[in-house]
């Protein structure tokens, strides 16, 4: 089974094309495309924002994180959503990635979304 590619003929992202790491990625990818569920309120989404969350690890090491995705929804919003198998979620040095990237967002009056699943 294939766990990267790209997604064409892109309607909803400022690119033509869109590279996936996962195929939950592709699914979500294909989802804020259509006008159903996340879709149907969603104007612009990319992969390829450029934004990165400095951080320091669980040993206090300093790192950078790119979220998965940067979404603008119908109302203006905008969302940084990042997708995060759920075995993933209590390990210390992602709690320090999501600690930090809340931080980043709400002083910018971004959302900061987990779409989760056992993977």
């Amino acid at each position: 089974m294939v766990n990267n590619g790209h997604l064409d003929n892109l309607k909803k992202s400022p690119y033509s094309m869109e590279w996936w790491d996962s195929k939950w990625e592709l699914d979500y990818m294909n989802e804020l495309e259509s006008d159903k569920d996340d879709g149907a309120d969603t104007i612009k989404w990319t992969k390829n924002h450029g934004l990165q969350i400095k951080y320091f690890n669980s040993d206090n090491k300093f790192k950078t994180y790119k979220p998965d995705f940067l979404v603008e929804k119908i109302d203006g919003s905008i969302e940084l959503v990042e997708m995060k198998g759920t075995h993933l979620l209590k390990n210390p040095d992602t709690q320090k990635k999501i600690e930090f990237a809340k931080k980043w967002c709400e002083a910018r009056k971004i959302k900061y979304r987990i779409i989760s699943k056992y993977q």
